[in-house]
């Protein structure tokens, strides 16, 4: 089986997805194990209709079934055995905050580092902002007004390609309309805050909403699929990658 790391930026469930996910579960097969960890929204009243919702997507639009595995909760202990049975794992949308504090306390961040060593890890918007050195706090800036800072992320991205970075996800998101919601609606101004707070040895790796990189662990090499772009930046300089770039020295 492959061994896969794939972030997405956003529209992890649209139809723009699909194919790129189709793409992914046909190398695993009908029989392996696949699950949804459901952490990133897990605080939500809306919880269960947002676990259905993503179910039935793979379901009926992908075509292949996969389980919810509840672990909404630092109680969530049964969660690592889950994960460690499992060949593919996607979680998505919600809280980098409240994910990373969830994975640590019930060892799904060390369950989701060995998955790495034999399977495909799916991540999307706010799960893939976990996995990184670094993980910017959205809700707590954007909503709640604090100032930018940092929280030190799972850092599955350097285990993965030997690379330190912080993921930010909605990377050129423009909901804002009238203010600059880019970098997961942090603008520019408090994105300028937060590269400069970044050791030297630190990138960013920004994906546009919509838009997705598949990284395959074995050859390191990686490609890049959707509507947008990806780009990494570090100490100023920016390289972007668009739609349907193949990477063969990942971030060179």
């Amino acid at each position: 089986m492959p061994r896969l790391l794939v972030l997405m930026g956003s529209g992890e469930n649209s139809p723009a997805m699909v194919t790129p996910h189709q793409k992914i579960l046909k190398a695993f097969g009908k029989d392996s194990v696949r699950l949804n960890l459901d952490t990133p929204y897990g605080f939500q009243e809306n919880a269960d209709e947002l676990t259905e919702r993503i179910r039935g997507y793979f379901n009926t639009n992908v075509g292949f079934e996969i389980k919810d595995v509840k672990a909404r909760t630092k109680d969530a202990n049964s969660v690592t055995d889950e994960i460690r049975s499992a060949d593919w794992v996607f979680s998505g949308p919600g809280s980098p905050t409240y994910a990373l504090n969830v994975w640590r306390a019930t060892g799904a961040d060390n369950a989701l580092a060995d998955l790495l060593d034999r399977g495909a890890l799916v991540l999307a918007s706010a799960a893939a902002m976990s996995i990184g050195s670094k993980v910017m706090p959205v809700y707590e800036m954007y909503k709640v007004g604090e100032d930018p800072f940092w929280l030190e992320g799972l850092n599955l991205l350097e285990k993965a390609i030997g690379k330190k970075a912080a993921v930010i996800a909605h990377y050129n998101n423009t909901q804002g309309g009238n203010h600059d919601t880019r970098y997961c609606f942090a603008g520019e101004r408090r994105f300028k805050v937060l590269e400069s707070q970044l050791d030297s040895d630190t990138g960013i790796l920004g994906i546009d909403e919509h838009t997705g990189i598949a990284i395959d662990l074995d050859s390191q090499t990686a490609e890049v699929f959707g509507k947008g772009n990806v780009t990494y930046r570090l100490n100023g300089d920016e390289k972007v990658y668009p739609t349907k770039s193949m990477i063969q020295n990942l971030f060179e």
